[in-house]
């Protein structure tokens, strides 16, 4: 199922261009008129709906338009003109989206129907409009229109993310459970064969099953990440960070004799994140800089400060005693299935520069004296708004 919209952000870009109870009152006088030339744009959409689509006419027309393609349409252009701009309108022009996406009609095709109404309804205004109140007139159609495309294109696009989340979760399961059998009869190979030959090919096949395994949770989880939409809130780092370094201490894996050093600032506790995904970023830099230390001279030192660049941002950064390999490029470490290490998925690093992506940040990796770093950038406390926007710098 398509997740519903976010109406606070389709506020916020009515408000942005400027659509308000006065410019409402402009195009009132001219209702008619442009429901008149609605006609014409209600046949275009119908005609070039019916061409983009690879259902069948009949099916998506009785489906999701009520019986009749060419009549929705008319009837929609016809009341758009005097009707308030409120939520349920929002909700209607985001699921018009959603459904043509549904029927398989390109999102280029939902634009084209958007420019070419657009051209109707100009026409139309600078052929029945007095000369004078033109450009008002002809500006708030433009301004009402881009709206509708922008609201259609959003449902359009979640409807796409709301269909590929379930499939890949699909694979995902359906992998893993051939996978875990194939684990555990390996595990029952190598512990009862007396060949050391067979308990060589059977751990081969258990640490393959393993990795695969792995990686499908992986790739799973890096598209959950993609198709996120971020809460943000306040986040005290230190507690995060202290709480996911105890996580990974009580897993396998965690070298031996290893105490981190925190060098946090003080004075800025906070990040303004969404709490989930900044878990997820920060687990996966984490575990990057523990799977490449040096086993052994076992050091990790976490520490943060004002980012010097970017004053609305602070800099994390995880030094870890491990070196990145000299002939790669950092940057190329951060590409999926890119790894160094011998079972590795190499998905680690590309989560984490997806979740920092979406929380307005940032990940790189440099070499640095004694192993490398690994700086994480991310909004300060009071950076964004309630819209999930980034608050600008005051000048």
């Amino acid at each position: 199922m398509t997740p519903g919209p976010s109406l606070p952000r389709f506020e916020y870009f009515r408000r942005e261009i400027g659509l308000d109870e006065a410019r409402l009152e402009i195009l009132r006088p001219w209702a008619s008129m442009l429901a008149e030339r609605g006609r014409k744009a209600g046949k275009y959409l119908d005609a070039l709906f019916r061409k983009a689509s690879p259902r069948a006419y009949l099916d998506f027309a009785l489906e999701y338009w009520g019986g009749a393609s060419k009549r929705f349409w008319v009837g929609w252009y016809s009341t758009l003109w005097h009707r308030p701009w409120d939520d349920a309108f929002l909700r209607e022009l985001w699921q018009q989206g959603a459904d043509a996406a549904r029927c398989g009609i390109g999102v280029q095709f939902t634009m084209l129907g958007e420019i070419k109404s657009r051209q109707y309804f100009v026409r139309g205004v600078r052929r029945h409009v007095p000369q004078e109140q033109v450009p008002a007139v002809a500006s708030a159609v433009v301004d009402l229109l881009d709206l509708c495309m922008l609201v259609r294109v959003r449902g359009h696009t979640a409807h796409h993310d709301s269909v590929a989340q379930p499939v890949l979760q699909g694979l995902f399961h359906q992998t893993r459970n051939p996978l875990t059998v194939i684990g555990a009869a390996a595990s029952r190979i190598l512990r009862a064969a007396d060949d050391t030959g067979m308990r060589e090919k059977a751990q081969v096949i258990l640490d393959e099953a393993l990795r695969l395994e792995r990686m499908t949770r992986d790739i799973s989880t890096l598209n959950a990440v993609e198709l996120s939409e971020p809460g943000f809130s306040a986040v005290a780092l230190e507690p995060l960070l202290r709480s996911l370094t105890d996580e990974l201490q009580a897993r396998p894996g965690w070298p031996q004799g290893l105490e981190p050093r925190w060098a946090l600032d003080p004075l800025r506790p906070e990040v303004h994140s969404d709490p989930a995904l900044l878990a997820t970023l920060l687990r996966e830099v984490l575990a990057n800089a523990l799977e490449a230390m040096d086993p052994a001279r076992p050091e990790l030192t976490i520490a943060s400060a004002p980012d010097p660049s970017v004053p609305s941002h602070l800099d994390l950064t995880v030094q870890g005693s491990g070196g990145l390999p000299p002939e790669e490029d950092p940057s190329s470490l951060f590409l999926p299935f890119h790894s160094t290490k011998p079972m590795g998925t190499g998905f680690g690093l590309p989560i984490a520069r997806a979740a920092a992506r979406k929380l307005f940040g940032h990940v790189s990796l440099a070499r640095t004296p004694g192993g490398a770093t690994c700086t994480v950038k991310l909004p300060l406390k009071g950076r964004i708004d309630d819209l999930g926007l980034v608050v600008p710098a005051k000048e």
